[in-house]
């Protein structure tokens, strides 16, 4: 990357460009949406093909849509191809990633290959980066029981062939450090936990809302403990981290999640009938826990044996709360966390308003 000069982001210079990788997808969307209400312009790389027009739809269709510019490309395993999108923007935000969650080699090569595509895309104008990572590179199970997880920890714990995810996202996040204090750009990575809330489009229920839509099939949920942040909140934190990077104070990372305790993710119907009780919302856990605590988990602690019928991570992951510590976000971005039940209520309203999804009446 050239770097010729670089500009201050002043709050005073009118419309500023920003490229948003994943701009059409589920916390994309919302960026997007939030960047674009106040006031910026948005160029929106999307992998082309002949459903472009159907998949931006919902983007052409937001207030300040005028200031939005879609370009076809975009695709993280092809370098060059964010190169015209990102022309001329002051910024990047980077959501875009390959969600691989098979443990291989094959699999973090590809994910910390899709962000350096991203970084070697950006043009000497661009002088901040957001990058979407995830609290997968924050947590790790070597902590005591009820320790507190902040920015200042980082995931050295996971492997590529146990953890393959949560050793990506890290290996990624350091690759976007790397990058930009080699290349003198101010950056900041926002580490969300798992992300629902409304949604734009029936294809945003395909992502992480799906535990909303199958708490209104009555289909199996990762019965695991989980916490929660509503997309909302995530996308207004990706958008101050923008703007106040230059006065950020602490680690150039945020922990994003709500206040709500670390919960076994089947917890969501429970909240969804307390506060939509005119429904009848139902959780099916996706693996039994008598039998996961009492004979797998016992069996998968023997020597030679016990790999083959969990691993260590999927061991301690279905049986250890992790909770965090939010409080960066809060004092450094000025987010003030939605309470769980808005999230769960006003995500479930939106699938259900769409007409996605109906759930059962309460008889």
């Amino acid at each position: 990357m050239r770097r010729s000069s670089l500009r201050f982001f002043a709050a005073s210079s009118g419309p500023k460009v920003v490229g948003v990788t994943g701009a059409n997808g589920y916390l994309g969307s919302f960026i997007t949406a939030e960047l674009l209400g106040r006031g910026y312009e948005v160029r929106a790389p999307v992998r082309g093909s002949s459903e472009t027009p159907a998949k931006v739809a919902h983007l052409v269709a937001l207030d300040g849509a005028e200031r939005l510019r879609v370009f076809e490309g975009g695709d993280l395993r092809v370098s060059g191809s964010f190169d015209e999108a990102f022309d001329g923007c002051d910024a990047v935000i980077n959501t875009a990633a390959r969600v691989l969650l098979d443990s291989s080699k094959e699999t973090v090569d590809v994910s910390v290959a899709g962000v350096q595509n991203v970084l070697r895309s950006l043009p000497s104008t661009v002088t901040r980066f957001v990058q979407t990572s995830s609290i997968a590179a924050i947590q790790r199970y070597d902590k005591p029981r009820g320790y507190k997880f902040s920015e200042r920890d980082w995931n050295d714990w996971s492997r590529a062939d146990d953890d393959a995810y949560g050793f990506a996202k890290t290996r990624a996040e350091l690759a976007v450090v790397d990058f930009c204090e080699s290349n003198g750009v101010s950056y900041a990575a926002l580490n969300p936990s798992i992300v629902i809330g409304p949604v734009m489009t029936k294809q945003h229920t395909k992502a992480s809302p799906i535990f909303l839509r199958n708490i209104i099939f009555g289909n199996k949920i990762l019965n695991a403990p989980s916490n929660f942040v509503d997309v909302r909140d995530v996308a207004t934190a990706h958008v101050e981290a923008l703007e106040r990077l230059d006065t950020i104070q602490g680690p150039r990372r945020f922990v994003l999640t709500s206040d709500a305790p670390c919960a076994d993710a089947t917890e969501l119907a429970n909240v969804a009938n307390r506060v939509l009780p005119q429904f009848r919302f139902v959780a099916k856990p996706m693996y039994d826990h008598a039998r996961m605590t009492y004979l797998y988990m016992p069996l998968s602690r023997l020597p030679f044996i016990g790999r083959f019928v969990m691993s260590e991570f999927q061991r301690l992951a279905f049986s250890t709360p992790i909770n965090f510590d939010n409080s960066h976000a809060k004092t450094q971005l000025g987010i003030a966390f939605r309470p769980l039940e808005d999230t769960v209520r006003e995500g479930l309203q939106s699938i259900i308003d769409a007409g996605i999804a109906k759930p059962a009446p309460r008889s």
